[in-house]
């Protein structure tokens, strides 16, 4: 490997994680942005009042935690073409793997698990729903962004 391609490569390393934490820096702005305008939605004064703030905090956890995870798991792939698709369906397994088991939780049943039906009655599976998609759809962008061909991907040797 010459010194000139080493740079190249090394650059492209660089780039990538950089691009990784910038994506993660939006994710979390993402996520604070959704999780403002839901405790504005509701709060203390809305029927459900702590309950709905419990929601909030549970599903904006497990959201940004599944969230952040399929993020960083999808962007370590970008070593090569094994790795991009392994790293791809584990980010999309972790991504899925926590909201879904969180909304199983809420499924159960009230008499069994009476916190889950406290949630679910304030308003957590809505939320889940809203948190969920919009970051799946933050990440989607972000991902064909900074794709093989995406418009904000560097370009080496320009």
């Amino acid at each position: 490997m010459t010194d000139r391609t080493a740079a190249t490569a090394d650059d492209a390393r660089v780039s990538s994680g950089k691009k990784t934490l910038q994506g993660a820096v939006i994710l979390l702005t993402v996520l604070a942005m959704v999780s403002i305008a839901a405790l504005a939605h509701g709060g203390p004064t809305r029927l459900g009042g702590q309950e709905w703030l419990r929601a909030v905090a549970l599903v904006a956890g497990v959201c940004g935690v599944s969230s952040l995870g399929g993020w960083f798991v999808s962007r370590l792939g970008a070593g090569g073409p094994a790795l991009a698709v392994s790293g791809s369906l584990g980010g999309i397994a972790l991504r899925l793997l926590l909201p879904l088991l969180l909304l199983g939780w809420l499924s159960a049943d009230p008499a069994s698990i009476p916190a889950a039906g406290r949630l679910r009655a304030a308003g957590a599976g809505g939320l889940l729903v809203v948190f969920y998609l919009t970051l799946l759809a933050t990440d989607i962008l972000l991902h064909i962004m900074w794709g093989p061909k995406g418009p904000l991907r560097p370009r080496t040797g320009t």
